[in-house]
């Protein structure tokens, strides 16, 4: 059984359901909903051509997206003896909006023919429609919306993120692999903000491969753009107070980079990891991992970086997208101790 429905599919009739009556009439239904917004029709187009790849047949109705797996079970008619086939189907609906909903309606036998010797037909049509949502998550964007959800609400690193979604949904048929790292831009290439942000969930065909290793774990100087380590014995250190230092850049060293973003000393990890970044700038020693910014940044500059052993916290908001930055200040403005300083161009 799917992982990801499994004591998670209730059966509700359609009447209570979101806006109105679904096209099922009052039939009993398995239901999920995903705390996700899907409202853009350019989106939902993008959704429904990705799931063409999966073989599906597909349909769509307003709000709506149908998909439907067909599969043949046979029988054995003993009067006159012979073998007899009989096509059957489940249909899973993504109905959009605010939220997602994910329902299917499990049909009487009786609707496919005059057939009643299909052993375990509710099981199997029940399995079946999970591998479709299953599918769906990890083939789509729709799978890329939860790996943002769960960083942000749960505070987990894109590489756990990316984990959790595949723990979650065992049954995917042809699943993509979603890269950690965002492919290198073209030379002379334009790139918008948005594209280089679903970048870092970029998907690519293949059998999933998602490394174990946090984000935590010791990086050497040989690793590209990055001389800064996040372990060590430096933990005589104890929780700073805010704001952050408006002009550390005149007062503090840079004292390496980290994958790419500049570091500002002192530095003695993991209990005193300096200032970083440069038109985003985060102060580490006072940061207190509440996740504010990262929910407030329109354009995804931040992911969740985990730094355990720090007296102010074991997470932070790493600036991974710092360029993307469009100077709005709503991480600066929400943040609870001040320790972000955004610094216009």
């Amino acid at each position: 059984m799917s992982v990801f429905l499994k004591d998670r599919v209730w059966i509700m009739l359609s009447e209570i359901s979101k806006r109105g009556v679904y096209p099922l009439h009052g039939y009993k239904m398995g239901i999920f909903r995903l705390p996700v917004n899907l409202t853009e029709e350019s989106t939902i187009n993008n959704i429904f051509n990705e799931l063409k790849k999966t073989g599906f047949k597909l349909d769509r109705y307003a709000d709506r997206i149908y998909v439907t797996y067909n599969w043949n079970e046979q029988e054995i008619d003993h009067f006159p003896p012979q073998t007899l086939s009989l096509s059957l189907d489940i249909t899973v609906e993504i109905v959009t909006g605010e939220v997602i909903d994910l329902i299917y309606q499990i049909n009487p036998i009786e609707k496919f023919g005059d057939s009643y010797r299909i052993q375990n037909y509710r099981q199997k049509a029940d399995l079946n429609a999970k591998m479709v949502i299953d599918t769906i998550l990890r083939n789509t964007s729709i799978g890329d919306k939860l790996i943002s959800y769960y960083q942000k609400t749960e505070k987990l690193s894109l590489e756990k993120a990316i984990e959790k979604l595949t723990q979650l949904t065992p049954l995917a048929i042809k699943p993509i692999t979603r890269n950690i790292n965002p492919p290198p831009p073209t030379a002379g290439a334009s790139i918008t903000s948005q594209e280089i942000s679903s970048a870092s969930v970029s998907s690519q065909r293949s059998a999933p491969n998602i490394p174990d290793t946090p984000s935590s774990t010791p990086v050497t100087s040989g690793m590209s753009g990055t001389t800064i380590s996040l372990t060590g014995s430096g933990t005589d250190h104890s929780k700073v107070d805010g704001p952050i230092d408006t002009s550390f850049k005149s007062k503090r060293q840079n004292v390496g980079k980290f994958k790419g973003i500049s570091v500002w000393g002192p530095v003695d990890p993991p209990g005193q990891l300096g200032i970083w970044g440069d038109s985003v700038a985060v102060d580490f020693d006072i940061c207190i991992g509440d996740g504010a910014c990262i929910e407030a940044c329109p354009v995804n500059v931040y992911e969740w970086l985990e730094t355990p052993g720090h007296p102010g916290s074991e997470k932070k908001p790493f600036m991974a997208r710092e360029k993307d930055c469009i100077f709005c200040l709503a991480c600066e403005n929400v943040c609870p101790p001040q320790a972000i300083k955004i610094f216009q161009k």
